[in-house]
C-alpha cells in the first residue's frame, strides 16, 4: 500500500528476521537498499540474521547511504564509567549540568569545568534507574523521572514495572515530593519530562502509551490522554508559546494540546523520517531530536514554518560519528545543544546484562552550535 515507506520496510525486515524467516527479511532489506535508506542497520533488531554473510553484505551497502556530518565538538567527559547515563538538563542560574544514571540509580551534577559531584546518592529516596530530568530554574526545583530498569544496580524482580516522579530542591538536594507508580494493573515507565512556565509537569509514560501531567497546585498525577493513545511515547518538548507538547513516539511525533490532550500527527515532507526519536528539545521554531532508533543514531533539527504541526525541512547536525553508542538526550544551552554521545546502553553481555565497568568507555558529552 505504501511502497516507498522506508520505516515500514525496516520494521518488516526486522520482524521477519526475529521470526527466523530469512528470505523474507532479506527481501525487505533489499527493498531498503532500493529506497536508499539513510541509516546504518541496528544489528540488535535483526537477531541471528545479523551474523549471516548475506545480512553483512547488505548492511555494508546500506551503511554507504548514511550521511556523514561532523559538526560537533567535545564538551565534557564523565570519568565514572559505570553510570550508563540517559538524561541531561541544565541550570542557567548556577551554570550546572545534571546527568542521570540508569545503572547507579542517581543524579550527578557537573560544573562548567567538568568537575562532578553526586547530587543524589545511589538509590536515595527510593530512586530507581534515572531517565529524563528537567530543571525548573525559576522555582529552583529539579524534576526526575525514574523506573525499574533491569540494568540498574541491586534490581529486584518485584520492582519491575515500577516508576516514579521525584521533585528535588536544587539548593539543598532535599527531596520535596515523590509520586510513585506501581506495576498494577500494568507496568509504568515515566521516561521524559517537559515543564510549562506556570510549573505544570508533563511526562511521557512509555509503557502505558500516554502523557501524564502534574498540574501546579495539585498532589496527584493525571492522564492528559487515554492510555494506549501513542505507541511508546518517549521524548517530549513544550512549544515556545506553551500551547502544545511535541511528543516523540515509535512511529513519529504527535502535537498535543496541553489543556485538552487532543493530538494530531506532525507531518513531514517525503524522505523526512520522524520516527525513532529519543530526546526532543524545542529551539527557535524548530525541534532538535536525537534519532537513535535506527543504526548508530544521528542528531537532527526539524524546521517548522507557519504551521507548527508541519515540518518544512530536516537538517542533520551530526551523523556517522564513531563515538555514537546510542546517543540519548540533550539540552539547549544558549545557541548550543549539549548531548550524551555514548550512553553505552547496547554494551551488554549475552543475557542482556550491562557489561562490567572495566569493559566500558568514559562517557563523552558533545556539543553542536545551532545558530538561527
Amino acid at each position: 500500500m505504501t511502497p516507498d515507506d522506508c520505516l515500514a520496510a525496516y520494521e518488516l525486515a526486522a520482524r521477519y528476521a526475529v521470526l527466523g524467516e530469512k528470505e523474507q527479511a532479506l527481501r525487505w532489506l533489499d527493498r531498503l537498499e532500493l529506497l536508499r535508506w539513510g541509516f546504518a542497520l541496528g544489528d540488535p533488531h535483526f537477531g541471528a540474521l545479523a551474523q549471516t554473510p548475506e545480512y553483512r553484505e547488505v548492511a555494508a551497502r546500506l551503511a554507504g547511504f548514511q550521511p556523514r556530518v561532523a559538526r560537533s565538538s567535545p564538551s565534557f567527559t564523565l570519568s565514572e564509567k559505570a553510570l550508563t547515563p540517559e538524561g541531561i538538563t541544565y541550570d542557567p542560574v548556577t551554570d550546572t549540568f545534571f546527568v542521570s544514571s540508569i545503572r547507579k540509580r542517581k543524579v550527578v551534577a557537573m560544573a562548567r569545568n567538568g568537575q562532578l559531584r553526586d547530587f543524589t546518592a545511589s538509590g536515595q529516596d527510593g530512586l530507581l534507574g534515572v531517565l529524563g530530568m528537567k530543571v525548573d530554574a525559576a522555582r529552583r526545583h529539579l524534576w526526575v523521572a525514574s523506573y525499574a530498569s533491569r540494568g540498574m544496580e541491586n534490581a529486584r524482580p518485584e520492582e519491575r514495572g515500577h516508576s516514579g516522579l521525584f521533585q528535588y530542591d536544587l539548593r539543598s538536594g532535599v527531596l520535596l515530593r515523590k509520586f510513585p507508580l506501581g506495576n498494577q494493573p500494568r507496568a509504568n515507565l515515566l521516561n521524559d519530562i517537559a515543564l510549562s512556565a506556570s510549573g505544570d509537569v508533563f511526562m511521557t509514560n512509555s509503557e502505558r502509551g500516554t502523557v501524564s501531567v502534574l498540574r501546579t497546585g495539585t498532589e496527584a498525577l493525571a492522564l492528559l490522554m487515554p492510555e494506549g493513545t501513542l505507541p511508546y511515547p518517549n521524548g517530549i518538548a513544550l512549544s515556545e508559546d506553551g500551547a502544545r507538547l511535541y511528543v516523540a513516539h515509535a512511529h513519529g511525533i504527535a502535537s498535543v494540546d496541553t489543556s485538552t490532550g487532543q493530538h494530531t500527527p506532525v507531518q513531514a515532507p517525503p524522505g523526512v523520517l520522524l520516527a525513532g526519536l529519543d530526546g526532543l528539545s524545542a529551539y527557535r521554531g524548530s525541534l532538535i531530536g536525537i534519532q537513535n532508533g535506527f543504526g548508530r543514531g544521528r542528531i537532527v533539527r526539524f524546521h517548522f514554518g507557519a504551521d507548527p504541526t508541519r515540518v518544512e525541512r530536516a537538517e542533520i547536525l551530526e551523523s556517522g560519528n564513531p563515538l555514537f553508542d546510542i546517543p540519548t538526550t540533550g539540552t539547549v544551552v544558549g545557541n548550543t545543544f549539549v548531548y550524551i554521545a555514548n550512553s553505552q546502553l547496547r554494551r551488554r553481555g549475552p543475557q542482556g546484562e550491562l557489561l562490567p565497568p572495566e569493559q566500558l568507555d568514559e562517557t563523552v558529552l558533545l556539543q553542536v552550535e545551532l545558530g538561527e
